[in-house]
């Protein structure tokens, strides 16, 4: 699942690229990747429900590609028997405090059912 507060293009890759560099400073780009059943079940998906970020989550060095002045985070975690990556990427790292919320918002009203 793709979501963002800009348009998406209609071809981007499973982490977003082709719309984060698009992005500009006040945008954010939320990522809900799944993975495979049995990922559930692995010490990496332990955390259990969708991640509630914060600011200080977010480093340059977090993104898949950096992208200068953009800064990402990432949590793994399962929730209804289900693998997920959350993957989330800020336009600018100074506006965090700004753009962490809209992506939290997002998140809570987000719903993930058992297959």
């Amino acid at each position: 699942m793709h979501l963002a507060n800009f348009p998406l293009p209609e071809q981007r890759g499973d982490f977003g690229s082709g719309a984060v560099d698009i992005m500009g400073s006040g945008h954010v780009f939320v990522c809900l990747f799944e993975h495979g059943a049995a990922s559930a079940r692995q010490p990496l998906f332990a955390s259990t429900g969708i991640p509630r970020l914060a600011p200080a989550m977010f480093r340059a060095d977090g993104l898949q590609r950096a992208i200068r002045g953009q800064a990402g985070a990432q949590r793994w975690f399962n929730e209804a028997g289900r693998a997920f990556c959350l993957y989330v990427v800020l336009g600018a790292q100074r506006e965090s405090a700004r753009l962490v919320p809209l992506a939290n918002r997002v998140l809570a009203a987000t719903r993930i059912r058992a297959p």
